[in-house]
């Protein structure tokens, strides 16, 4: 059974993001197949927020490459420690 990830998980994510130890795709299937689990209750706003943001990683924006860029990781990485 699939586990709701900690912060601490998902900072790991945006770092390996980063870094490029894993793709964006990668990242993107796995935050949204924990986000769409209906067996798992996220409760904690914060977790479920940032595993749709995770989700969309991998989208394409009009006016750049990606929706978000490795600037809102790093503030993403920010938020998640002083929270």
């Amino acid at each position: 059974m699939r586990e709701i990830p900690r912060k601490s998980d998902l900072i790991k994510k945006i770092q390996n993001l980063i870094s490029g130890h894993e793709s964006r795709k990668t990242v993107s299937e796995w935050a949204f197949d924990i986000y769409n689990d209906d067996s798992l209750r996220i409760s904690d706003p914060m977790i479920s927020n940032y595993l749709e943001m995770l989700g969309a990683v991998d989208l394409p924006s009009s006016d750049r490459n990606y929706l978000y860029t490795e600037e809102d990781f790093r503030e993403w990485i920010s938020e998640l420690h002083r929270s």
